[in-house]
């Protein structure tokens, strides 16, 4: 059975105890090391990035509250640690 995918918009925004590894960390999340959600990136600065992406479809993807605590958790399991806001797109 196929994996129903929910599409979102993301704007990623540095920690200031990460921000020598901004760059890097979201180079990592598009160049297909984050194997769980595909993402692209639409634009970027030094301080912020805006992301679209898909992620599966599950109790996670119910608010773009808890999305944004999913991808939060997910990114940090992988030592990219940012500042998320998530817009579901409906």
């Amino acid at each position: 059975m196929p994996i129903a995918f929910i599409p979102f918009s993301m704007r990623a925004s540095v920690l200031d105890d990460h921000r020598r590894t901004f760059r890097t960390d979201i180079e990592r999340m598009t160049d297909g090391h984050l194997r769980w959600t595909p993402l692209d990136m639409i634009r970027s600065t030094n301080t912020q990035a805006v992301f679209r992406g898909a992620a599966p479809k599950g109790p996670h993807t119910a608010t773009d509250a808890s999305l944004s605590q999913y991808l939060q958790d997910r990114l940090a399991s992988e030592n990219i640690h940012l500042d998320l806001s998530v817009s579901i797109e409906r």
